[in-house]
Formats: C-alpha cells, sequence, structure tokens
C-alpha cells in the first residue's frame, strides 16, 4: 500500500512538531545544519519565522558564506496521514522565477533545482518523500511549471529511485562546487497528471 501524507502550510498549531525534529538533529537543509539557526529564529519572534519559511522573501547563506535573496516558493512540512499519531517527517519546497509575472524554467546558479526534500530518518525508506514529491508536483502544475529540475548525489541512490518513481528523466551527471566537488545527477520531471 502506497505511503499517505498531506503537505501542510506551516502553522503555529503544528511548530511544536517541527522544533521537536530540529532538536532530534534533523535539518531541513541536505546541504548544512541549519537546525540551530531554525530554533533560534523561532525562539526569536515564531510569526517572523513562518512567514519567511511560508515563501515571504528573506535570505540564505551560501555555503561560501555569501548572503543571497531567496527566491519565494512555497515550503510545506510533510505529515504521515497513515499513522494514527499523524507524525511529523519532514519538509520539501518549490522555488522558482518570475518573468512578467509569469514563471520560468531558468534558476540561479547557487538553486540546484526546483524542489528540495528532506526526511526524518526514521521515516526513511517507507514510500514517505516519493509521496511528497508527487504532491509537489501538483503544486508545481498549479504554479504554471510544466516540468521541474530535481537534483541529488550521484551517491544518493534513495533519493534517485524516488525521483524516477515520480518520472524523472536523468538530464545529465555535474559538479556543483559551491557545494561540493561530488558528482550530482539532474533529472527532468514533468508535471502533467
Amino acid at each position: 500500500m502506497p505511503a499517505r501524507i498531506s503537505l501542510q502550510v506551516p502553522d503555529k498549531s503544528l511548530l511544536d512538531a517541527y522544533q521537536a525534529a530540529l532538536r532530534s538533529g534533523w535539518s531541513p537543509n541536505t546541504t548544512r545544519n541549519v537546525a540551530p539557526q531554525q530554533l533560534a529564529a523561532i525562539a526569536a519572534d515564531p510569526d517572523a519565522f513562518l512567514a519567511e519559511i511560508r515563501g515571504g522573501p528573506g535570505r540564505i547563506r551560501l555555503p561560501d558564506g555569501r548572503e543571497v535573496d531567496r527566491i519565494p516558493g512555497p515550503t510545506r512540512w510533510i505529515f504521515a496521514e497513515d499513522r494514527a499519531e499523524r507524525p511529523f517527517i519532514g519538509s520539501i519546497n518549490l522555488r522558482w522565477q518570475e518573468k512578467d509575472g509569469r514563471p520560468i524554467l531558468a534558476l540561479p546558479e547557487h538553486v540546484l533545482g526546483h524542489v528540495g526534500y528532506t526526511i526524518l530518518p526514521a521515516f526513511a525508506g517507507q514510500g514517505y518523500a516519493t509521496a511528497a514529491l508527487a504532491a509537489m508536483l501538483a503544486v508545481a502544475r498549479e504554479a504554471g511549471l510544466p516540468e521541474i529540475t530535481i537534483t541529488c548525489d550521484a551517491t544518493n541512490h534513495a533519493s534517485r529511485r524516488i525521483i524516477e518513481k515520480n518520472g524523472g528523466r536523468l538530464i545529465e551527471t555535474f559538479v556543483a562546487p559551491l557545494y561540493s566537488p561530488c558528482q550530482r545527477l539532474r533529472f527532468i520531471v514533468s508535471t502533467a497528471s
């Protein structure tokens, strides 16, 4: 039976579950641990944190220390709907640029793909990320994106399977020196239902 999830807009009523995941050592960023920063931001001003994470304007720090404007786009928190306690199990976001008020496929060099996701280790390998990506493809379609780009490390076989189960077509192997010297895979995924 496929995993059942819901994608929830980050909200104060869900913040305790999110903070518990951060305190457990999970990070919503796959390239560096941002849990301490996010816990501090929540403690300082939970409303401002939620506004930014929901897709509002903000700044991000790149691995090389530079700060750049964050590309707006929705972040959704993932909950397991096939478990009685409906636990928080991860986060997924979608990002894109616009030109003349319409989404475009091009991304700045520091953004490797349109979608990023991460699942708490206790819930990995159970189909939740596959279901979350499928649900986010529907969000991308509604936003007007006919396809998305998504990447993973070449050695991340689990993420590759998730992308391929959602129709991902490998288009290249590349290196993103800003993040690491490791090889990465770039996929194109259609948002057509």
